[in-house]
C-alpha cells in the first residue's frame, strides 16, 4: 500500500526550501551587520571620532526598520503558508479517518450480510436481515430484494427492509418492464437521479415508487454459471451520488446474494426431487408389498409343494403344501438344502446347473419324506428375481396317485393278458 500525505505529511517543496535558506541567510546578515555597526561604533567612541560613531549608531538605529521590513515581506507571509498547509494537512488526515471509518464500516456490512445471507433461518427471513443491513449501510430509505421466476420470465418481490411487507410475494414485473425489468434484462446496473422522470420508469403497483428519487439497481447474476437470480434495488428520497467505496460494496454485497440464493434454489430443487424419489420409493414399495401378498397368498394355497432356493439350492422359503409333503416343519425346511431331502442329490444338481445357465429344468424324481418314506414328485426349476436378486422357484408335484393308477393299469393288464391265454388254451 502506498504511503498517503495524511500519514507520513507532505515533504517540503523545493521552493519553499529555497525560501527557508534566504530567510536564514538574510537574517544572519542582518545580525552580522547589527553587530558589525555596533563594534564600529564602540571603535569610533572610544577613539573620540563622534560623527563615526554617530554614523554607526544611526546605521543600528536604521536595522531594526530593515529587520521588520525584512518580516513583513517575508518571514510573515511564509509562516503565514506553513499555517494554511498544515491546516489543509489537518482538514486531509481528517478526511482519511473519515474513509477509513466508513471503509470500516462497509466491510462490517459486507461480514454481516455474509452473516446473514448464510445463517440457519428461514430463507425469506434471511432476505430480509439482508434487505435490513444494505439499507442500514448504504442510508437508503428502501431496499427491495426480487427473485427471478424463470419459467414465467419475471421478477417477484422477495423481501424489503420493513417497506410495504404485505406486498413481498404480490408485486410481480415482467423482465423488461420498468427500470427492474431492464436491469433484469441487460445485465446492467442502473443508478438514476429523479428516477420516475426516466423512460424506463414503470410503477410497480403497491409500493408506490415514484415518491422517491434517486435509485441503484443492481442484477444478482451468477457469472459462473450464467443464472439471474434477481435483482436489488435501493431507494433515496433525496437525489445523490454514490462513493467508490459505496459502489464496492453494493457490488460486493450483490455477488454474496446471488451466490447464496443459487445455492438456496439448488437446495430447494434437490429436496423437491428427493421428496419425488422418496414417494416413488414408497409407492413402489407398496406396489412390491401388494404384489408380494399376492404372491404369498398365491403360492400358499397352491397344491403342489413350492420353494424358493437360492442358486446353491439352500430352501428360503417353502408353502403349507410342502411341509405337508415332506413331513418336515417351516423351520426344519428352511435350513436345510432341496438335495437333503432328493432321493436322487445329482438329479437336483443338474436342475439348479440347467436354471441358474438361464434356462428351465422339469424332471421326475422322488422326495425322502421326514419318516423316511419316498414320495415320487414331478420337480419343476425356474429363475425368479425378487428385489434385484436372482433366486429358483422350484414347484413339486405329487405323483404318487399317478403312480398308483399306473400300477392298477398294469395290474389289470396282467389279468386281462391271463384271461386272454386261459381262452386261448
Amino acid at each position: 500500500m502506498t504511503k498517503t500525505e495524511g500519514e507520513h505529511g507532505p515533504g517540503p517543496l523545493p521552493e519553499e526550501g529555497g525560501t527557508r535558506r534566504g530567510i536564514i541567510m538574510l537574517m544572519a546578515v542582518v545580525l552580522i551587520t547589527a553587530v558589525s555597526a555596533g563594534t564600529i561604533g564602540g571603535y569610533y567612541l572610544s577613539q573620540g571620532e563622534r560623527t563615526g560613531a554617530l554614523v554607526s549608531l544611526l546605521f543600528v538605529l536604521v536595522i531594526p526598520i530593515l529587520a521588520y521590513i525584512l518580516y513583513r515581506t517575508m518571514i510573515d507571509p511564509y509562516y503565514r503558508r506553513l499555517e494554511d498547509a498544515n491546516l489543509s494537512l489537518h482538514i486531509k488526515q481528517e478526511e482519511l479517518h473519515d474513509t477509513r471509518d466508513d471503509l470500516f464500516i462497509k466491510f462490517l456490512g459486507i461480514h454481516d450480510v455474509n452473516y446473514a445471507a448464510n445463517s440457519p433461518r428461514q430463507f425469506p427471513q434471511r432476505l430480509k436481515d439482508v434487505a435490513d443491513i444494505t439499507a442500514r449501510v448504504m442510508n437508503a430509505d428502501v431496499c427491495l430484494i426480487y427473485r427471478h421466476e424463470r419459467k414465467q420470465d419475471e421478477l417477484v418481490l422477495a423481501a424489503t427492509n420493513g417497506y410495504r411487507q404485505e406486498a413481498v410475494g404480490m408485486v410481480r414485473i415482467p423482465a423488461g418492464q420498468g427500470i427492474e425489468g431492464w436491469v433484469a434484462r441487460r445485465i446492467e446496473p442502473a443508478m438514476v437521479k429523479d428516477f420516475v422522470k426516466d423512460g424506463r420508469f414503470k410503477e410497480a403497483p403497491g409500493l408506490a415508487l415514484s415518491s422517491y428519487a434517486t435509485v441503484y439497481c443492481l442484477p444478482l447474476y451468477v457469472y459462473s454459471s450464467g443464472a439471474l437470480m434477481g435483482i436489488i434495488e435501493l431507494l433515496y428520497s433525496r437525489a445523490r451520488s454514490f462513493s467508490d467505496e459505496e459502489i464496492n460494496f453494493f457490488t460486493t454485497l450483490a455477488g454474496i446474494l446471488s451466490n447464496t440464493m443459487q445455492n438456496e434454489q439448488l437446495q430447494s430443487e434437490l429436496r423437491k426431487m428427493n421428496q419425488e424419489l422418496e414417494q416413488w420409493v414408497t409407492e413402489k414399495t407398496e406396489e412390491l408389498r401388494a404384489s408380494e401378498e399376492r404372491y404369498r397368498t398365491l403360492v400358499e394355497n397352491a397344491n403342489e409343494a413350492i420353494f424358493v432356493l437360492s442358486e446353491a439350492g439352500d430352501i428360503l422359503f417353502a408353502n403349507e403344501h410342502a411341509v405337508r409333503l415332506s413331513g418336515y416343519g417351516k423351520f426344519d425346511l428352511v435350513h436345510k438344502n432341496l438335495q437333503e431331502i432328493a432321493t436322487d442329490a445329482a438329479l437336483i444338481r443338474g436342475m439348479l446347473a440347467d436354471t441358474v445357465s438361464g434356462g428351465q429344468a422339469l424332471r421326475n424324481g422322488s422326495l425322502k419324506r421326514a419318516d423316511g418314506a419316498a414320495v415320487p414328485v414331478e420337480a419343476s426349476c425356474v429363475g425368479l428375481t425378487l428385489l434385484g436378486k436372482r433366486f429358483i422357484q422350484c414347484v413339486l408335484r405329487d405323483m404318487s396317485a399317478y403312480v398308483r393308477l399306473e400300477q392298477k393299469l398294469a395290474e389289470k393288464e396282467q389279468e386281462l393278458a391271463g384271461l386272454r391265454q386261459q381262452r386261448g388254451s
